[in-house]
């Protein structure tokens, strides 16, 4: 059942990822012109460096015997870019300041940009909890200054374990399959990498489903929604895991088929869509665990089998 509240829910909010894409695509533009200052700053950095202009005339000569025809001749360079790139590689370790600066900048803007994603999520989670509540037609951009401060404590805990989260993935999954999985053929691991990350994804978004709705719905601070999320007190961890871990498939086979299919310009909806259809369940599985009714439509009203009386008390809260 919450699958087909989150369908149709997902249907009744399709509006919001037209403004989640606007949103997402105005944020990524700043974010790619941000990387690309950096990352042009440091192959000016590099500029200076003898074995960086040696590999970069060598590829450059490469590719125009290639665009010429000349394959006899590629071979030849081969050992010059193994010999540039080790002789490379020897210079930031002898000299590391300027690599981890370069990295530390990549993952500031990363973190930047994550967090700017998360303030949409959250105004994206504020719309759908209107509709649902109320079918209210909420602004976007009204809606994501007046939340502004809830969403910046949200994702101000949530992107840095999250980044956390992901690096430490990152890292078991390279000693997994590169070291402790070594010897088996490719195509296997391949497999497994794609098997391993779809588990992974699916149990960091099992922890984390009820957090934006126990402070979107539930009216809880971030930190008491946090730990009701994490501490799964409203049970189904393994019926959630499961959804979730099919929805990983599911959303990876819709957004590659996009992406070929379309030449990527499907996944201008299909990136945003995934989202919304993400933080529909979130609510959906909130409001049904927590026997608050709900619309899934003008028309349709979903009403718990045990629904709660309001007490004086929640009524004048507005609860």
């Amino acid at each position: 059942m919450k699958f087909k509240h989150t369908v149709n829910l997902l249907i009744d909010n399709f509006k919001t990822t037209y403004k989640l894409l606007l949103y997402r695509t105005i944020i990524s533009v700043l974010s790619i012109a941000a990387y690309s200052g950096f990352i042009t700053l440091f192959f000016k950095d590099l500029s200076g460096i003898e074995y960086y202009n040696n590999l970069k005339d060598t590829f450059s000569a490469l590719f125009s015997d290639f665009l010429d025809g000349h394959f006899e001749n590629m071979q030849t360079y081969f050992p010059a870019i193994g010999d540039n790139v080790k002789s490379l590689l020897n210079y930031f370790s002898d000299n590391p300041s300027l690599l981890a600066g370069f990295i530390a900048e990549m993952l500031a803007v990363s973190l930047v940009f994550r967090f700017l994603q998360g303030l949409g999520n959250f105004t994206a989670s504020e719309l759908i909890n209107d509709k649902m509540a109320m079918q209210a037609e909420s602004p976007f951009v009204i809606t994501l200054i007046k939340n502004l401060g809830k969403a910046c404590a949200y994702n101000g805990i949530y992107v840095p374990l999250s980044l956390i989260y992901d690096g430490l993935c990152v890292v078991a999954l390279y000693y997994l399959l590169f070291k402790a999985l070594a010897a088996l053929p490719l195509l296997a691991n391949i497999f497994l990498a794609v098997l391993f990350m779809i588990l992974l994804i699916a149990l960091k978004l099992a922890f984390a489903t009820d957090w934006l709705p126990a402070m979107i719905c539930g009216k809880k601070r971030v930190d008491k929604a946090m730990c009701y999320s994490f501490s799964r007190k409203s049970g189904g961890t393994l019926s959630v895991y499961t959804f979730y871990a099919f929805s990983c498939i599911l959303i990876m086979g819709v957004n590659i088929a996009a992406a070929v299919f379309t030449f990527g310009v499907g996944t201008l909806i299909t990136i945003p869509l995934s989202y919304v259809y993400l933080l529909c369940f979130e609510f959906a599985n909130y409001y049904v665990n927590n026997d608050v009714k709900f619309f899934t439509d003008k028309r349709t009203i979903v009403k718990p089998e045990h629904e709660k009386e309001t007490s004086r008390e929640d009524f004048l809260r507005g609860e």
